[in-house]
């Protein structure tokens, strides 16, 4: 019960310390960023603890909390700790405390508002990984678009108007299909048990047919797509991204572009398991497009910012190849790329922010970094070295993995006979990682080297900041050096996956050719021994 609660606390703990910030008087802005700071890093400890307190081969089930809440409709209050939210639980309780300590000393952290909706979207975001019934997914999922909305409507720039409502209707578009899906299965429940139920648990075990599976595979792949985002349901990207303060773009950037990836895997594959093994390919397809789209949109961009977003969909991209390449390390990789981008692009918007503080506007022509400000250009050189997958960082290791096992699938379709589509996309996803190399290069030279004006000066990464980026570094090295503990962590919730969508796709379609795109007989066999 202990362990349960233990689960309960990291949604309920930002929420109770958002209620807390009531009782504080308005003028005392300096005690309510305090509060707000150790209520964070409170769940940070909590978060760490159950991370390496998780073992996914020995005790799936030891932090679990499930309370009836609606027992007519099969609604349950149930979160728990698993294979797949496990990475995602670490990097949620580890951005919103260097998000709030890098925007120390801004106006906008004074404003108990702006405490109050990073609180709750980090509550909001914790019950969206943790959730085991699809109905109190749904709600969570939804929930998290409120404080974020508000947050680039408010703290935003000049068009945040316009961002914050494009960003809201491109969701909310997405999340209307998602709940026709989550209303579909609870009376496929009821026909199929006697009795509506949400559990995943429960779900998992039905018996969808064709139809069924079709329409719930591809309102969870809208949904997500958004969310990603993918292309070509980008569009609200680059004004939203540059439009919101740079803690809500680094938060969009690094966890909310997490949960379309985690509801492929929570819900699109476990789900439609005979849907996705045929639409595997054209999926694929539409991952290497983004990749390349978007690298080729960073290799274009003048605008720092611009540079980072557009690099962001490129790897998002990555993230569901290794997804959909249904082979152990492509799925590992696409979930250390979750952890990877966003430890390094969150690193990478608050660097800039950090600039911005110090400049304003004149930070966009600044040159010479590495001279004016040594620390500071070490650190921005770090996070950039990750983003173009350097040896030793965590970029390397999970796009090495997602690749490899793209690889693997593309390969092992072409010698069965069937289409080459899914090789030649991995082939070209390859050339992805030398446009971002090229990008980002290129944006390290801009802005790290050249000779430096007569007197100018930039303030140097003081130790209030190098503490909060020390986190994200030491998890970037940590993945890139010694990934093997950590992936033994998450090892049975893959080998689930692999079991219930190698089993679809030879019991149920017995590997026959659809369009020539569905995985041959003998690589899904090979895959899940």
């Amino acid at each position: 019960m202990f362990d349960g609660i233990m689960v309960l606390l990291l949604c309920a703990l930002p929420a109770a310390v958002s209620l807390l910030l009531c009782l504080i008087p308005g003028k005392e802005s300096g005690l309510a960023r305090l509060l707000s700071l150790l209520g964070m890093l409170a769940v940070l400890a909590l978060s760490a603890g159950l991370f390496f307190g998780f073992d996914g081969a020995v005790a799936p089930g030891r932090y679990d909390l499930n309370v009836a809440w609606i027992p007519s409709l099969g609604v349950n209050f149930h979160l728990a700790l698993d294979g797949l939210n496990v990475y995602l639980v670490l990097l949620t309780g580890l951005l919103f405390p260097v998000v709030l300590v890098c925007a120390w000393g801004t106006p906008q952290s004074r404003d108990k508002l702006y405490l109050h909706l990073l609180l709750l979207l980090q509550a909001s975001l914790f019950g969206t990984f943790l959730s085991q019934n699809l109905m109190l997914f749904f709600a969570f999922w939804e929930l998290v678009l409120i404080p974020m909305f508000v947050l680039i409507l408010v703290f935003g720039g000049e068009n945040r108007r316009q961002a914050a409502t494009t960003f809201f209707l491109y969701t909310l578009v997405g999340s209307v299909l998602l709940l026709a899906a989550v209303i579909l299965l609870g009376v496929e429940s009821l026909r199929q048990t006697g009795s509506w139920s949400f559990e995943f648990a429960t779900l998992y075990a039905l018996h969808l047919e064709h139809g069924v599976q079709l329409f719930v595979f591809l309102a969870v792949l809208l949904a997500c797509a958004i969310k990603c985002p993918l292309f070509p349901f980008h569009s609200w990207l680059p004004l939203a991204y540059s439009e919101a303060p740079a803690s809500g773009t680094a938060i969009m950037a690094g966890a909310l572009s997490k949960m379309g990836a985690f509801g492929l895997l929570k819900l699109a594959i476990p789900l439609a398991p005979a849907v996705s093994a045929v639409a595997a390919p054209y999926v694929i397809l539409l991952a290497v497009v983004s990749i390349l789209y978007g690298a080729v949109l960073a290799l274009r961009q003048e605008d720092f910012k611009k540079l980072i977003a557009y690099s962001s969909l490129s790897h998002m991209g990555y993230i569901v190849l290794g997804v959909f390449s249904f082979q152990q390390a492509s799925v590992h990789g696409a979930l250390f790329q979750m952890l990877s981008h966003g430890a390094a692009v969150v690193g990478l918007f608050l660097m800039l922010s950090l600039l911005e503080q110090r400049l304003g506007a004149s930070y966009k022509e600044l040159t010479a970094l590495s001279t004016l400000a040594p620390r500071l250009a070490v650190t921005l050189m770090l996070f950039i070295l990750t983003s173009v997958a350097l040896p030793l960082t965590s970029g390397f290791t999970s796009e090495f993995l997602i690749l490899f096992g793209g690889f693997q699938q593309g390969f092992g379709a072409w010698q069965a006979g069937l289409s080459p589509l899914t090789l030649v996309a991995v082939i070209l996803a390859c050339s992805g990682m030398v446009l971002g190399a090229g990008y980002m290069l290129r944006f390290a030279r801009v802005i790290l080297y050249g000779k430096a004006g007569e007197g100018a000066r930039l303030e140097d990464l003081n130790p209030r900041e190098a503490l909060a980026f020390l986190p994200l570094l030491l998890l970037i090295l940590w993945i890139g050096i010694n990934p093997a503990p950590i992936m033994g962590k998450v090892q049975g919730a893959v080998d689930q996956l692999h079991a219930q969508i190698a089993g679809s796709a030879v019991d149920k379609l017995h590997a026959q050719v659809v369009g020539s795109a569905v995985l041959p007989k003998a690589a899904i066999k090979n895959t899940a021994d």
